[in-house]
């Protein structure tokens, strides 16, 4: 979940897991490149679209470039507990996005990456009759009972969520042993998580002929067609089925994953036949590691490297840094960066990153806070600088582009909100900035972040908030309307929309 944490006390939810991340990662190649994109068989008609865009919705916005090599989409979508009501129904908004989105840009001959959010996944944990009374929590007062200060909606929703599926669970544990409290649920839904977040976006690349990433928190899981497994751990909800999937290992990362649009991996479950590439966060937030004891990725060594490495993609060379990491340089704005910034990713994530020659930054955000406030580190829609704007216009980075598309939308009571961006090294579009950033506020801007301030051009496909931009004050009153249990009418009204741009390969001298 995003860059924002808090430290969360979770008594009752038993002791950290001693488990690291021991999954090889998976070897570097050069990605397939099918017909281009395509239309499926299986689209969703216009009016059902329609019908399940939010209230606040725009098209997105984008830049064309001549001689362009690969054309990128990043969606803007707003969680709502509506899109998980059963898979088919979560399957459907997400093609919906693609049909919103990603099919009116598409171009024969032109591959096309559509990015979606950071933890677009989770809320498939409340799918089907398992997931029916946190659906009802949501739609109740008892989604932030105490506003967006404190999770007690959140640690109530993963109390009934535990016991929806005790039985996997305790299956789970049977065959992997003790998993700690606070992420046991993961564990024991894999096969919900396997059906609705991997099996959605495998097809998605595979049926529309793109490169999709998407990113959720689930462990490696392996398919199974003995009886007594599926009896088990198949959904109640379905009468037959052929395979269940059941997780390999205690370890739950949050992982980014990259799909593409032919299949590589034939003898793989399904949802991972077309998986190129697999992205491991690290470093976590607060809210990661305390209140759901998720695996960070590796830190050191070889593993560290090909996990920052990322994959080539139209001759691109993509690394995924999920939120959190993308602000980890290891020094300052303008500042050369560590002798050796592949030492431990933990804190120049994004040093090694560049080091090891990625192109484009995936930066997929699920920033669980409100965007128009003051973090640690001062206004956070200037704070965010310092992760996609820096990427562009650091002059030690030779990254090439930063496609960031944020997840919004609140989630019981933890907001999650932010401007969707694609930035570019040395563009020039007509300047644009973060809501609140055409000033700096000594003594709650950190100095460092001067830099930062104002209209910037890199900033070649920026989407809008809510509001037009305004005061800081007038800002921070928009977002705590927007937030959980504010009982305004602006509660819960945020913006879909999408950003996207054309990515030109690095000039030669």
């Amino acid at each position: 979940m995003g860059k924002t944490g808090f430290i969360i006390a979770a008594a009752g939810l038993g002791a950290l897991s001693a488990c690291g991340n021991s999954t090889p990662p998976m070897p570097d190649a050069a990605s397939p490149i099918a017909t281009g994109p395509k239309l499926p068989m299986d689209r969703p008609a216009a009016s059902v679209c329609a019908a399940l865009r939010p209230a606040r919705w725009l098209p997105g916005t984008g830049m064309a470039e001549a001689g362009a090599r690969l054309r990128t989409v990043a969606i803007q979508y707003k969680q709502e507990v509506r899109h998980v009501e059963s898979y088919a129904s979560f399957r459907t908004k997400m093609r919906c996005l693609m049909e919103d989105h990603a099919v009116p840009l598409m171009q024969p001959g032109l591959p096309m990456l559509v990015v979606f959010n950071e933890d677009i996944g989770l809320m498939t944990l409340a799918t089907g009759s398992r997931g029916a009374a946190v659906r009802a929590q949501a739609n109740s007062p008892a989604r932030s009972p105490a506003g967006d200060g404190a999770p007690a909606g959140i640690l109530a929703a993963l109390g009934a969520l535990n016991g929806a599926y005790a039985p996997q669970i305790a299956a789970a544990q049977a065959l992997l042993g003790p998993i700690d409290p606070r992420k046991q649920v993961f564990v024991g839904a894999t096969d919900t998580l396997a059906r609705a977040y991997s099996h959605t976006f495998s097809d998605i690349a595979r049926d529309y002929g793109v490169y999709a990433v998407a990113s959720n928190n689930q462990p490696r899981y392996r398919a199974s067609r003995d009886a007594a497994e599926i009896a088990v751990f198949k959904d109640p909800d379905l009468a037959n089925v052929e395979e269940v999937y059941i997780a390999t290992s205690a370890i739950v990362t949050n992982q980014t994953d990259l799909w593409g649009p032919v299949d590589v991996h034939p003898g793989a479950p399904a949802g991972e036949k077309n998986l190129l590439f697999r992205n491991d966060k690290v470093p976590l937030t607060d809210i990661e590691k305390t209140l759901l004891a998720l695996d960070e990725g590796p830190t050191t060594g070889e593993a560290a490297r090909a996990n920052a490495a990322g994959h080539v993609v139209a001759g691109f060379r993509l690394g995924f840094a999920t939120s959190l990491p993308a602000f980890q340089w290891g020094s300052d704005f303008g500042q050369p960066p560590p002798a050796d910034p592949c030492a431990n990713v933990s804190s120049s994530y994004m040093a090694c990153m560049n080091a090891l020659g990625v192109d484009v930054v995936v930066q997929a955000e699920a920033n669980p806070g409100r965007w128009a406030s003051n973090v640690a580190g001062g206004w956070q829609p200037m704070e965010w600088m310092h992760s996609t704007w820096r990427t562009v216009a650091d002059p030690y980075a030779r990254f090439l582009y930063n496609i960031c598309p944020h997840l919004v939308g609140n989630l019981l009571d933890l907001p999650f909100d932010g401007q969707s961006v694609i930035a570019k090294r040395g563009g020039r579009a007509i300047p644009q900035h973060y809501v609140g950033n055409t000033e700096f506020v000594a003594g709650t801007d950190l100095e460092p972040y001067r830099a930062y301030v104002g209209d910037k051009p890199e900033l070649i496909a920026l989407a809008p908030w809510v509001t037009p931009d305004a005061p800081r004050a007038q800002l921070l009153d928009t977002g705590s309307k927007l937030s959980p249990g504010s009982n305004d009418a602006l509660e819960n009204d945020y913006l879909e929309t999408a950003v996207w741009a054309d990515l030109l390969p690095r000039s030669t001298p």
